[in-house]
């Protein structure tokens, strides 16, 4: 598999102009879902932490043009397509960490588990709950349909409960457990 390298990862963020609390939030998510992938390994789970490891960091490398533009095409859809030919495998995982992925497609692999479910948890650059960051999602971004996004709050319980039933943690201990 064909991925960038930490380094490179980092020198395509500051190529993009990703601003600092852009990348703090980036950070943070690496920091959970590379956390989870080494403990889902420790169990017996294959998960590649390589490419876990560079979808967290790049997973919003398209938010800022997204924003600056006032773009109506969505950061990840516009990082699939930067990735999708020379990192295909890295390129779907970034796709699957959009919100509503959950419902629309479907979540594959340990790797769009957990850069999905990171990236949930992590409001600005602070560890927070499920329910906390749905919470500041429906006062920041009210949804066009409150049932839709109520799913994807449920499927994103659901996959918590995934992720640490493999576990011998509770989501609440990650804080405790990554700093």
């Amino acid at each position: 598999m064909n991925l960038p390298t930490r380094e490179e990862c980092f020198e395509l963020l500051k190529k993009e102009q990703t601003p600092e609390n852009i990348m703090n939030h980036s950070l943070m998510i690496n920091k959970i879902a590379v956390f989870l992938a080494k403990k889902l390994n420790e169990k017996g789970i294959n998960v590649n932490i390589e490419l876990v490891d560079a979808a967290s960091l790049l997973h919003d490398v398209k938010k800022w043009e997204e924003i600056k533009n006032n773009s109506k095409t969505h950061h990840g859809i516009e990082a699939y397509n930067l990735f999708k030919h020379k990192y295909p495998e890295l390129a779907n995982v970034i796709k699957k960490h959009m919100l509503y992925e959950i419902i629309d497609s479907g979540l594959d692999s340990w790797e769009e588990k957990l850069v999905h479910y990171a990236d949930r948890r992590v409001n600005h650059d602070k560890l927070v709950s499920l329910k906390q960051r749905f919470d500041y999602l429906n006062k920041r971004y009210p949804p066009k349909d409150p049932s839709k996004r109520q799913k994807v709050y449920e499927l994103n319980i659901k996959l918590e409960k995934e992720i640490f039933f493999e576990l011998d943690i509770e989501p609440e201990d990650l804080k405790d457990l990554i700093e």
